[in-house]
């Protein structure tokens, strides 16, 4: 049976939100995903992207994958955000995570 547009976006925001548990670090702004299935695109934003941070968004994108059978594949970017910059959607980016920050 397929899954609606809505089903599998729900799924993928609660995955990545479970898969997130424990490695969100200070430095981490903002999470956009967008779906163009089989493959499901995220950016991480970071202030700076550290190794430590690669390695986590690596582990996210294992959960996640682990979390829906293929086709759908995972493709999970840290991306550096400075503060200085806002975080801002790309076409059909959605968001998973955004941590509070001052205007």
């Amino acid at each position: 049976m397929r899954m609606s547009d809505g089903e599998l976006e729900t799924r993928l925001q609660l995955s990545i939100q479970r898969a997130l548990w424990d490695l969100v670090t200070p430095n981490l702004r903002a999470i956009a995903v967008r779906i163009e299935s089989p493959v499901i695109h995220a950016r991480f934003m970071y202030n700076e992207v550290s190794r430590s941070e690669v390695e986590i968004v690596s582990e996210v994108e294992a959960y996640v994958a682990a979390d829906f059978a293929p086709p759908l594949e995972p493709r999970f970017l840290p991306v550096s955000v400075a503060d200085a910059v806002p975080r801002s959607l790309d076409e059909g980016e959605f968001w998973v995570y955004r941590r509070a920050e001052k205007p």
